[in-house]
C-alpha cells in the first residue's frame, strides 16, 4: 500500500492547477497567510471526506473476497496507462483548465481575504477521482482503523507538500521562494502532452508491477 500511496500522492503533489495555486497565493497580501490558510481547508476537505468514507465503507468492502489491494493497484495502473495511451493517441488540441477551475483562479486573484484561501483550498481537496482511488488503495489494504487513518494523513501532507514547502521557506528567502514556485510553475505547465503521457506511463507501469508482484 505505501509505494502506491506515495506515487500517487506525488503524481497529484504535481498537478498544475495546485502548483498554480501555490503560486497565487504567494502573489497575495499577507502570502504567508493565505499560504496557510489554503493548506488548511485543503486539510480539511481531504481528511473528513477521507475519513468519513473509511469508517463507513471500511467493514462492508473488507468483507469482500473481490476487494483486494493487488486488484485495486492493478485497476488503477491499468486506468493510468489507458489514460497515458490516450493523451498520445488523440488529436491536437489546446489545453486548459477546466472551467470551474479557471474560475476559481480568477475568483482569489480578484479577493485578498484570506477566507477565499480557506474556500479555494477546501475546493482543490473536493473528492476527485485520483483521490477516490487513493481511498481505494487505503481501504483494499485491509489495515487497522489506525493504520489506515495514518496512511490517508502520509498521502494529505505529501499531496500538498509544494504548499507546505513555500509557507515554511517563505519565513527565510521569501524572494526566492517565490521565484523559485514560479518558474516549477513555468515547467510544469509547459509540459508537453506527450511528456505528460510520459509520467502517466510510468506512474501506471510501477501500478501495475506491484499489484502483479502482491497477487
Amino acid at each position: 500500500m505505501w509505494i502506491t500511496l506515495l506515487v500517487m500522492a506525488v503524481a497529484i503533489a504535481l498537478e498544475p492547477f495546485r502548483i498554480g495555486m501555490a503560486v497565487l497565493m504567494l502573489n497575495r497580501p499577507r502570502p504567508q497567510l493565505q499560504l496557510l490558510v489554503f493548506l488548511c481547508g485543503g486539510f480539511v476537505m481531504g481528511t473528513t471526506v477521507g475519513v468519513v468514507v473509511l469508517f463507513v465503507l471500511r467493514q462492508r468492502l473488507m468483507e469482500s473476497n473481490h476487494f483486494t489491494l493487488p486488484k485495486v493497484q492493478l485497476a488503477i495502473g491499468a486506468l493510468a496507462l489507458a489514460a497515458a495511451l490516450y493523451l498520445v493517441l488523440r488529436p491536437a488540441a489546446v489545453d486548459g483548465e477546466p472551467s470551474w477551475m479557471a474560475k476559481l483562479g480568477t475568483w482569489v486573484t480578484q479577493t485578498g481575504s484570506p477566507w477565499v484561501s480557506a474556500v479555494a483550498g477546501l475546493a482543490i481537496a473536493l473528492p476527485s477521482v485520483d483521490f477516490l482511488a487513493v481511498l481505494a488503495v487505503i481501504l483494499a489494504s485491509g489495515s487497522g482503523a489506525a493504520t489506515q487513518v495514518a496512511a490517508l494523513m502520509l498521502f494529505q501532507v505529501v499531496a500538498f507538500l509544494l504548499v507546505e514547502i513555500p509557507l515554511i521557506a517563505y519565513l527565510v528567502a521569501p524572494g526566492r521562494t517565490l521565484a523559485a514556485m514560479t518558474a516549477l510553475n513555468e515547467w510544469v505547465r509547459s509540459r508537453r502532452r506527450r511528456e505528460v503521457a510520459a509520467t502517466l506511463g510510468v506512474v501506471g507501469a510501477i501500478l501495475v508491477t506491484v499489484g502483479l508482484l502482491t497477487v
